[in-house]
């Protein structure tokens, strides 16, 4: 525990002095430091991180595994079977994985956030910066630079990141819709009477989803009726307690966005690219919870969107002008994420994480 806890407080300290807005090539210099070092961290793991045992013997078995019954999807199993045709060296796959998604996430953080290293603390506190990485991280990386596009308005170069990221995550699809959430102008008052309006669709939406599931056919109907079953979800809830999921998902969701509202035009008059990451993290909310009470796997499609609460927060110590101000916000908000990270270290995943393991 110690090992996550040590660098966590070592990226607290960058992030304050990155926060000082001193030049930023000195401070780019120790941002892709710090993304270069959690890189070879998230190839020389072994046996650390969740999913671990799946992954290693599909790695293995993959050139017996028939196209129809491949659990996975046709880009993550293509890698799979490129490189364990060149290598029976798992950590192999691990490096060009690894690879691929910070090359994605570095390049597209340092693009999007006015303080990369403060996002990265975010995300260090959230999912280890992706270290641990599995298929679905590796599809949001490449969805969080896809926005870059949506900035330029070239919507064909937008739209082939979707579908390399869907390769990996049929769940990236959704994210499409991007393109369009993020260009929204949306009132303050009507994201938040659609994103309370979005806890009681829920139901709605689980008996709609029911009805269309039976004349979907082959995997995809095999995949919702395997996430409506009672008994998936029972066996699922017990070991996260839904409600207390539930309550942390209210928790941080409405203290982000209630910040963001506040700051909303202070911050949107000097950075007007602000709406449209509030944009898509709202929506990522609205998806979070109209399907949170269907089912934990669905809460998955709000993963892309939810992702740009490490972009947002920055801003709010960007335009802060009041050093003391500044200073006692950047505790508030180290504790806040502390927390955060404390929860994922002691929570029903803990014995995935602790102790990170090496390969040597």
């Amino acid at each position: 525990m110690s090992f996550y806890i040590g660098i966590f407080f070592i990226l607290c300290f960058f992030s304050f002095i990155e926060g000082q807005n001193l030049d930023r090539r000195i401070t780019s210099y120790f941002y892709f430091s710090f993304c270069f070092c959690f890189f070879v961290l998230s190839f020389i793991r072994w046996e650390t991180g969740t999913d671990w045992k799946n992954y290693y013997e599909y790695f293995f078995n993959v050139r017996n595994v028939v196209a129809e019954n491949d659990p996975f999807e046709w880009g993550f199993s293509l890698l799979i079977k490129t490189v364990s045709f060149f290598s029976d060296n798992y950590s192999v796959f691990l490096f060009i994985a690894g690879f691929l998604l910070f090359a994605f996430q570095s390049i597209a953080i340092k693009k999007l956030s006015p303080y990369p290293i403060v996002s990265l603390l975010f995300l260090w506190s959230i999912q280890f910066a992706n270290i641990l990485f599995v298929r679905q991280w590796i599809a949001v990386a490449i969805l969080t630079y896809a926005v870059i596009y949506i900035q330029k308005r070239k919507f064909f170069p937008f739209v082939l990141f979707v579908i390399l990221a869907a390769s990996f995550h049929r769940s990236s699809l959704l994210f499409l819709g991007a393109w369009w959430v993020y260009n929204l102008r949306i009132s303050k008052k009507k994201m938040t009477i659609i994103l309370l309006g979005s806890i009681g669709f829920s139901v709605i939406i689980t008996k709609t989803i029911e009805i269309l599931s039976g004349g979907l056919g082959g995997i995809i109907q095999a995949k919702i009726d395997l996430y409506l079953n009672s008994d998936y979800n029972n066996e699922t809830n017990e070991d996260l307690n839904l409600v207390s999921i539930i309550v942390k998902g209210f928790a941080n969701k409405f203290l982000i966005l209630f910040i963001s509202f506040y700051l909303y035009d202070k911050i949107r008059d000097k950075y007007p690219q602000f709406q449209g990451y509030l944009n898509l993290y709202w929506f990522g909310a609205v998806i979070y919870f109209s399907t949170i009470s269907i089912s934990l796997v669905f809460v998955r499609f709000s993963y892309a969107f939810d992702f740009f609460q490490i972009i947002l927060v920055p801003y709010f110590f960007r335009i802060l002008e009041n050093n003391v101000l500044k200073i006692i916000m950047f505790i508030l908000f180290f504790v806040y994420l502390f927390l955060r990270m404390w929860q994922i270290l002691n929570g029903p995943y803990a014995e995935d994480y602790i102790p990170y393991k090496i390969i040597f």
